[in-house]
């Protein structure tokens, strides 16, 4: 079982990676139901319904809590959901090779929190697990149609390496494109 987590932003508070629970798949739904269509909602023909569907059910969830290399968790602060997070690892995209490395799955927040610097904290963890289990390399998807997102991952040292279409119907065509964004990390190895 993945641990609680506490980081701290001065400017939020104490802020809580609580570990997703199956039983915690109602939550989730309700609460990304709300947070993704916030933001993607103009890009679906259904206002993203069949997405938060699929990928907020019981059956999606059962399978990625039941994965070693994925770690999801609730963001609270304060008692109040935040939004989610989650990073697998070691995990390459099929598209192309990114040898050693971590993906940056989710990483959704309540627009309350967009600005504040919570991204970029949990940006900064995810970058401290990746070199303590000797990862090379972190990687995420962005859509090209979210430029504020591309704009905060390169700001955060991620480049464009690949870019793909999504063959989702119900995504209007000029939205479907996919960045592969990677971050090469340092690793200072101590003898």
């Amino acid at each position: 079982m993945i641990p609680e987590i506490s980081l701290e932003l001065s400017s939020l508070g104490q802020i809580q990676l609580r570990p997703i629970q199956a039983s915690d798949q109602i939550e989730l739904y309700e609460l990304m139901g709300k947070v993704y269509r916030d933001a993607y909602q103009s890009i679906w023909t259904d206002a993203g319904a069949w997405y938060v569907d699929i990928i907020y059910g019981k059956e999606t969830l059962e399978k990625e809590l039941k994965r070693e290399r994925s770690h999801y968790f609730f963001i609270e602060l304060e008692g109040q959901r935040a939004g989610v997070f989650k990073y697998d690892f070691p995990f390459s995209p099929r598209e192309t090779p990114i040898p050693s490395a971590m993906k940056i799955h989710r990483l959704y927040l309540d627009s309350r929190y967009h600005g504040t610097g919570l991204a970029k904290l949990l940006i900064d963890y995810a970058e401290r697990i990746a070199r303590g289990n000797k990862l090379e390399n972190i990687w995420l998807e962005a859509m090209s149609c979210q430029p504020q997102a591309k704009r905060f991952y390169e700001k955060c040292g991620f480049e464009v390496v690949y870019s793909y279409k999504l063959d989702f119907e119900r995504i209007y065509p000029e939205f479907r494109e996919i960045l592969i964004m990677r971050k090469k990390l340092t690793i200072n190895y101590i003898n």
